[in-house]
């Protein structure tokens, strides 16, 4: 159901922009999160195999969160660095803030998920 449902949701997409030539770009920014929000569903419906699920998903585990914070810190400038290379700008305190955040949020999360599929 979820395949169907994905496979219909992608030539909708396709389908408005060279069928109709009413480009994804010129949607309202309303239809392009529904549309965004809907794949994501589909995908995620398409891929849930309640068989394979874990037994426990969550798991308070503080030393496997500073883990992933330390490593937020490894891997977040060096995609920001990536970018860069690709022509975006940025400064010194955006990618320091922005590693901060990212990496918090990610220690926080690596804290609770003992199955993360890593």
């Amino acid at each position: 159901m979820g395949t169907a449902t994905l496979g219909v949701l992608v030539l909708l997409g396709f389908g408005s922009r060279f069928v109709t030539g009413f480009s994804q770009d010129d949607w309202d920014p309303w239809y392009r999160m529904a549309y965004i929000i809907a794949v994501c569903g589909a995908l995620f419906a398409a891929c849930y195999d309640r068989k394979n699920l874990p037994e426990k998903a969550w798991d308070f585990n503080p030393k496997r969160g500073l883990v992933y914070f330390l490593l937020g810190w490894i891997l977040f400038p060096v995609m920001i660095a990536i970018n860069a290379i690709s022509g975006s700008d940025f400064t010194l305190s955006n990618v320091v803030l922005a590693t901060l955040a990212l990496s918090v949020l990610i220690g926080v999360v690596g804290s609770f998920t003992e199955n993360v599929g890593v």
